[in-house]
């Protein structure tokens, strides 16, 4: 009996074509766990030219709190590592109106925030919003109950740091989660290796039962595919450790065995004397002192000048407050004083009669009207107190006599204090 060749041929190409469909659905596979991580940094990178922009929020400042209540809203609790799909505010005035106009409380707005050292992006909930002038005032505030504040964003106000970034329409965790890792360049790493390895274990593992007589035929051709498969997955897996090694040198990544632990910042400010020459109940000035000792090392919205919403003053009332500050840290530091006054509501004419005062120790005395950002001393310092030390200053609040006085009368200002204690770093 003659045997044919032309079958055996016939099987050794079927085979192989077996054996490149598997390597193409491991290739494939690969890719398609790369461009599900790629799809998302194109969101993020080009997004906003069809109006809309992925973001990652990366506080807890919009996690579930159970004393708010937001299951009523369309966008809920916003965890940490949540990917934020926002619709951006539109360039042209038209749109942008009905961009604003459609905006109501309970709203999730993504907005950039003067801050101290510069502006922050800030995902936050609507509290309030009312037209006003030419714009909008918005209040915002997160659902977090232990983030405690709000921000107010002016519209109108073209010379703000503070505007409105877009409205967050759709978040997802899992792939804020996914993209945090993706992030990370060991990732790509490993998203290498495993192909490989899949690759190799889908070759290795591919045997197909041959008719008697053509083993040692379709061996011959096995063992070449193994081959080369094996040499693609080796040059793979030395491409991924090469980028895997790089990137965790310029990253610096690379774990050490040496441990360092910081130093802390600790200051507790507190007042211990409150001088106030005021009107009092018969209209006449009346000078009243508390020697009550009130910490103030917490936030807190109580004033140093024991105002409250209900004080009135007069031209020549005064406010004197007598702060300690100590140091029960680990380093010493510089502290200072900044003041803010929210303008939207503020009257800018009875801000300008009120004198601010800062005297210390160290610094001397400084004279300032009420500014928004100011920050006092020289080089915004008033002192420096070491670890363990303990130093006062004082802080005045005066109404000035001045002619525009009448012009103010029932307006009010509102205004935050604000003392800042930073590192000591002498210059090398």
């Amino acid at each position: 009996m003659v045997e044919e060749e032309v079958p055996c041929a016939m099987k050794k190409t079927k085979d192989g074509r077996k054996c490149a469909r598997g390597i193409i659905q491991c290739i494939l596979t690969a890719l398609l766990v790369l461009a599900a991580g790629g799809v998302i940094l194109i969101i993020c990178l080009v997004g906003g030219c069809v109006g809309y922009e992925a973001r990652l929020v990366m506080s807890a400042s919009m996690e579930k709190n159970p004393q708010t209540d937001v299951s009523s809203y369309a966008i809920q609790d916003i965890p940490a590592q949540s990917l934020v799909l926002i619709k951006l505010v539109p360039r042209r005035e038209r749109a942008r109106e009905r961009f604003y106009a459609s905006l109501k409380a309970g709203d999730v707005l993504t907005f950039s925030y003067r801050v101290i050292g510069g502006n922050t992006v800030i995902t936050h909930r609507i509290q309030r919003i009312e037209r006003r002038g030419g714009g909008y005032v918005i209040v915002l505030c997160g659902d977090n109950g232990t983030h405690v504040g709000t921000q107010t964003v002016d519209t109108s106000d073209a010379q703000s740091p503070n505007f409105v970034i877009g409205k967050v329409v759709s978040k997802s965790h899992f792939l804020g989660v996914l993209l945090c890792i993706l992030r990370q360049p060991q990732c790509l790493a490993a998203l290498c290796m495993v192909a490989s390895a899949a690759m190799l274990m889908g070759t290795l593992t591919h045997k197909d039962r041959l008719p008697f007589g053509q083993k040692s035929l379709r061996a011959e051709g096995t063992m070449k595919n193994k081959i080369i498969v094996l040499a693609v997955a080796l040059v793979l897996c030395c491409f991924a450790l090469a980028i895997g090694v790089s990137y965790g040198l310029y990253d610096e990544t690379v774990s050490t065995q040496t441990h360092l632990v910081a130093g802390s910042l600790k200051a507790t400010l507190e007042r211990v004397k409150l001088t106030t020459y005021n009107i009092g109940s018969d209209g006449n000035f009346t000078t009243v002192v508390d020697d009550t000792v009130k910490d103030f090392s917490t936030g807190t919205k109580d004033s140093i000048f024991g105002i409250t919403a209900t004080t009135v003053a007069a031209p020549g009332s005064t406010f004197t407050a007598e702060m300690r500050i100590a140091n029960g840290g680990d380093v010493a530091f510089y502290y200072y004083l900044e003041t803010f006054y929210n303008a939207v509501v503020s009257d800018q004419t009875f801000a300008s009669m009120l004198q601010l005062t800062v005297s210390s120790e160290e610094g001397g005395q400084r004279e300032v009207r009420l500014v928004d950002g100011f920050a006092s001393g020289d080089d915004t310092t008033i002192g420096s107190v070491d670890v363990g030390e303990t130093e006062t200053f004082t802080v005045t609040l005066k109404f000035l006599d001045d002619t525009n006085n009448n012009k103010v009368e029932n307006k009010f200002v509102l205004f935050d204090l604000c003392i800042h204690a930073v590192q000591k770093i002498d210059a090398a």
